[in-house]
């Protein structure tokens, strides 16, 4: 299994030898909060600090690796992909409560990538709710009815590594992009791939990507628009009347689920793999820089970063092997987790964002905030 691991990407080439850190150092400009930081020690060793009024509510042994995780539109569960091809659903407490898994995942136990729940507020179909997609890098896209541990359709993707989705914001249009630097568009009601989104063959023209793409994010008002990021450090706006990309701007290194919208402020955030400017804030119309407050002192090399509800900022990754909270405003960290021993790959926080989960190895970590900041 290490070797189907090793496979995902070069930034989880050390997922198995996930080294200890052991920096004690933490950012120190946080909005204060009612109660000091909790510290565990084990073995004389650091293992975690949590930062602002958050708690540690509960450790999950997934018994395999994490490399994506997702609240569902409810919150009443949050699903978790492994690096064995399995997808495991917890209840919102850490309680095991489904496991999805069939012929093809136990033939080709790669790993899952990408998980998006269903999530279409128009649509008076409760059972619609159980429905969770996710993509494998054995080349195929799973649609899962989680409830009862069925596949209720595979998309064949044998010629690639599809390595993320997400739906348009009807939920008409499933996007899956990956290895291949292309996009694939399904119709999710037929459940057939209508077209393919890709560049040109144009050596003057920089309208798609040249390398991986790591993120896919639709826009949650206009049906037909999505972006992308990926290894090649731009980010490209598609628009599904057109084949190829309609513009980009340049910067970012997206390496996870790092990439989001802010529709009321028309803003794009994004989250960098290195150690300088990881999250950045981007104007969406013009795709101008507007905001870079790590430029210099970033904390941790982000694989994950999104917007959570009343004007906050999820921001995960390693080095400090940390998940923060910070102010969208103030850019201020409210709290978090951090110190944690292995890298953190991804994490999510649930729809009133006072909820996240974070994955560690093989591990969740389910954090929640308690401050009366929001």
């Amino acid at each position: 299994m290490a070797e189907s691991l090793k496979s995902v990407d070069k930034r989880r080439r050390s997922f198995l030898l996930a080294n200890r850190n052991n920096s004690l150092s933490i950012e120190t400009d946080i909005i204060p909060s009612r109660r000091k930081s909790v510290t565990k020690v084990s073995d004389n060793h650091l293992e975690h600090l949590i930062l602002g009024d958050f708690e540690l509510i509960h450790i999950v042994d997934c018994e395999e690796y994490v490399l994506c995780c997702k609240y569902s539109p409810t919150d009443d569960v949050f699903a978790v992909g492994l690096g064995n091809g399995t997808i495991k659903i917890y209840s919102k407490a850490g309680v095991l409560q489904y496991v999805l898994t069939d012929n093809d995942a136990n033939a080709r136990r790669y790993p899952v990538t990408c998980l998006k729940f269903y999530s279409n507020q128009t649509d008076l179909n409760g059972d619609n709710y159980k429905l969770l997609a996710a993509t494998y890098t054995a080349g195929y896209v799973k649609v899962w009815h989680y409830s009862t541990q069925q596949c209720i359709f595979t998309f064949n993707e044998k010629e690639r590594q599809p390595l993320a989705l997400d739906f348009n914001c009807s939920y008409t249009r499933l996007y899956v992009a990956g290895s291949d630097c292309v996009i694939n568009c399904y119709d999710f009601m037929t459940k057939t791939l209508i077209r393919k989104f890709q560049a040109s063959e144009s050596r003057e023209l920089m309208d798609g990507h040249k390398n991986r793409i790591h993120a896919i994010r639709s826009h949650p008002t206009m049906e037909t628009v999505f972006l992308t990021g990926g290894w090649d450090e731009t980010i490209h706006y598609w628009d599904e009347r057109a084949p190829h990309s309609q513009k980009h701007f340049s910067g970012p290194n997206i390496c996870g689920d790092a990439l989001d919208i802010v529709d009321e402020r028309q803003t794009i955030l994004t989250g960098s793999w290195r150690k300088n400017s990881t999250l950045q804030i981007w104007d969406f119309s013009s795709g101008k820089l507007i905001k870079d407050p790590f430029r210099s002192k970033a904390t941790s090399m982000l694989y994950c970063t999104k917007f959570t509800p009343k004007d906050y900022i999820l921001c995960a990754g390693n080095a400090k092997n940390e998940a923060l909270i910070y102010h969208y405003s103030l850019l201020q960290i409210i709290g978090g987790i951090t110190n944690l021993e292995n890298a953190v790959y991804c994490a999510d926080t649930g729809v009133t964002g006072r909820n996240m989960i974070v994955g560690s190895a093989k591990k969740i970590f389910i954090v929640n905030d308690n401050s009366l900041l929001r």
